[in-house]
């Protein structure tokens, strides 16, 4: 059995760590541009090529900047109409592959940005697949 003092000392060690861990981080996000932050699309439902099959997909994207999302905001129908574009040219048998998500999901990133007129760097740095249903 541990005595109380080993006991303190290790929560003690514990509390120094986790402290250090959330300084570190802190500094690392200040240094690389602050925060990251998500902005939450509305889900989609589009026709998918051949007009058999229906997606319904759940999309949110990482900014690389909290400063994007007016930006995006701005730009959200332009935004909403690419991915529809690009959601709609896809086979049933393109999205049931991971290759096939991780092309779009790229697709979605430089589309976004290409409206954007921004870099992965300034504006969508990644977008996340929250759900994808086909139907």
């Amino acid at each position: 059995m541990k005595s109380p003092l080993e006991f303190i000392s290790l929560n003690g060690l514990a509390f120094i760590l986790f402290v250090f861990f959330l300084i570190s981080t802190n500094t690392y996000a200040e240094e690389h541009g602050g925060s990251e932050d998500y902005k939450k699309l509305e889900p989609f439902t589009v026709n998918l090529a051949g007009l058999n099959k229906v997606v319904q997909v759940s999309i949110t994207l990482k900014l690389s900047s909290p400063k994007v999302e007016d930006k995006i905001k701005l730009y959200m129908p332009a935004i909403q109409n690419e991915i529809i574009l690009l959601l709609s040219s896809k086979t049933t048998e393109q999205l049931q592959t991971s290759d096939g998500k991780l092309q779009l999901i790229l697709e979605i990133k430089n589309a976004a940005n290409k409206v954007l007129e921004l870099t992965p760097k300034e504006g969508v740095a990644d977008v996340l697949l929250d759900s994808l249903l086909i139907q």
